[in-house]
Parts: structure tokens; C-alpha cells; sequence
């Protein structure tokens, strides 16, 4: 089965979230609470493009234009 959003999850508040290349493309871990915390918000960012993925455009993902 493949999605093409983001599959929201908490994994307590000290979790920023996680992203990792698979062969289908890229999956993110992102919790909600992210959209509270801007550094941590970058630094998500900018793991998903170090994989050569484009952070913001998942509409489900909080870090997403449509989230």
C-alpha cells in the first residue's frame, strides 16, 4: 500500500520527529506538537531535504503548506 501524506503519531513530547529514504520515497515521523517548536520545525526540514525530498508540501503534515 503506498500513501502520499503524512501519517501523524505521538510519541510523547521530547519526540521531534524523523524521516528516512525507503524505495518508494521518503517517510516522515512528525508529531503535532512540532508546529510548537520553530527549531525543531527546521531541523526536520532540513533531514527531509538531505534525503532530496521538498519539506512542506505533504497537505497533512504539520509542516505541510495545507497543515
Amino acid at each position: 500500500m503506498v500513501h502520499n501524506g503524512a501519517l501523524i503519531v505521538d510519541y510523547g513530547p521530547k519526540f521531534h520527529g524523523t524521516a528516512a529514504r525507503t524505495d518508494e520515497g521518503i517517510v516522515c515521523v512528525v508529531p503535532r506538537q512540532i508546529r510548537e517548536n520553530p527549531a525543531a520545525q527546521a531541523s526536520l526540514a532540513e533531514l527531509v531535504r538531505d534525503l532530496g525530498g521538498e519539506c512542506g508540501l505533504c497537505p497533512n503534515c504539520p509542516l505541510g503548506r495545507e497543515g
